[in-house]
Parts: structure tokens; sequence; C-alpha cells
């Protein structure tokens, strides 16, 4: 199983179980036009302390081939944290970020988008949401990856974006200084 038929069985459990989700990182980048490997999957789910269970429900669906720790559940979902998942198989990371009650947060997931993604109804990061998200985890580690992803959302989606809104989020969260480096960034020397 690849990651592509790993983010639809993610996708498929996290709706049966009626847990709200949106896929984030290098996944909500490669749907807005940024082909390119990844190294995880990114699921931010909404995890109210009532639902832990539903949620440890959800993860014993996707089956035996899925390791995990049920105190690393209950630890993110006190914590407001992550805890992550194995795809034995092949080893790929499944990361569960729950979704924390700061502004920025609850704002991009209200913002989030369903689309049919990879042949399959999912809520994934709206493209602005993407593009912010992506300049703060540049700002915190100035990590290249994250500016180049970011300005290939920004170059692609250009004509689609909100850019009120962007201006608006990217000044709240400290990242405005990076917005000028988007069009500066040649996307395609990147591939």
């Amino acid at each position: 199983m690849g990651q592509k038929e790993l983010l639809k069985l993610v996708g498929r459990v996290l709706e049966k179980f009626e847990l709200k989700y949106m896929i984030t990182g290098a996944w909500s980048v490669i749907f807005y036009g940024r082909v390119r490997t990844s190294h995880d999957l990114d699921f931010i789910v909404e995890v109210e302390p009532g639902q832990v269970d539903k949620m440890k429900a959800a993860l014993k669906e996707m089956g035996e081939s899925f390791w995990w720790q049920e105190d690393a559940v209950d630890e993110a979902a006190r914590k407001k944290s992550m805890f992550n998942v194995v795809f034995d198989p092949t080893g790929d990371k499944i990361d569960f970020w729950i979704l924390k009650a700061e502004e920025f947060d609850a704002q991009r997931f209200e913002r989030r988008v369903k689309v049919k993604a990879w042949e399959q109804p999912m809520f994934i990061s709206s493209a602005e949401d993407t593009i912010l998200q992506k300049l703060r985890w540049y700002e915190t580690g100035k990590i290249e990856k994250h500016l180049i992803d970011a300005a290939f959302v920004w170059q692609i989606q250009a004509t689609k974006l909100d850019q009120a809104y962007i201006k608006k989020w990217a000044k709240k969260l400290g990242v405005e200084k990076y917005l000028v480096k988007l069009n500066k960034i040649n996307i395609e020397e990147q591939y």
C-alpha cells in the first residue's frame, strides 16, 4: 500500500468514526501542485476529551499492519499535541496532530476544504492555510523545503488565493517578511 492509499484509508476510517480531520503538510502541498516525495502523512484531527476511545477504535479499524501506542494517543489528546502511527509493511509514518485551541489552528481547521483527492472525497487544508503553516514551520526551523513548498502553492494557486487573508494572518503569525520571497523562488528549478 502506497502513501496515496494510506491517505485514503485514514480518511475513510476517520469519516466512518465521525472524527473531524484535515490533511496538511506535504500532502496538502502535493495536492495544490508540487510533485514531491514525503516521509510522512500529516492529519490534524479534532479529538475532544470524550472522543479518545473513538480515536483508538478508528486506529484499530485500520488493521493489524499499523503500529501505535495507546498511551501516546492519551497523552496527545490531553496535551493537544501529536502522536504517530507506523504502517509496518513500508515503514510509512502517519502523524496525527490534535487540533489546538489556538486562534490560527481553529481558523484553518474551520476553513478546511472538502475535495476529491486521489479519487476520494477528503478534507484538506486550504491553499492559503497550507502556505501560512509552511511559513510558520520555516520560521521555526529555517528548513528550506518549507519555504519552497509555500512558494509552489503560492505560485501555482496564485489566481485562486485570498491574498487579504494571507496577508492578515502572515502579519498576525509574524511571517509576513517571507511573503516577498515566495515570488522570487524559481519553482521550475526545484524539480
